[in-house]
């Protein structure tokens, strides 16, 4: 997580908001991606979720790095 963390201006948890509306309103909406930490509600998503995930939650930015990871490493 550390290394995601660096590449983005890291908010602490008093301060998170939305990174895709960049609002802290209704923060018992806000989900927290478990690679990154990036804020994101609920419903700010595309397609929105309704329920917070059962277990860990990666958040699009993350989980398109892993697969460009991924790729690369099958290319290797």
């Amino acid at each position: 997580m550390m290394q995601a963390v660096r590449t983005y201006q890291w908010q602490c948890i008093e301060c998170k908001s939305c990174s895709i509306c960049g609002t802290s309103e209704n923060d018992d909406q806000l989900l927290f991606c478990d690679d990154c930490d990036r804020g994101y509600h609920m419903y700010c998503l595309k397609p929105p979720m309704t329920q917070p995930p059962e277990g860990s939650w990666s958040c699009h930015l993350c989980l398109d790095l892993l697969k460009d990871k991924a790729s690369a490493y099958g290319e290797a």
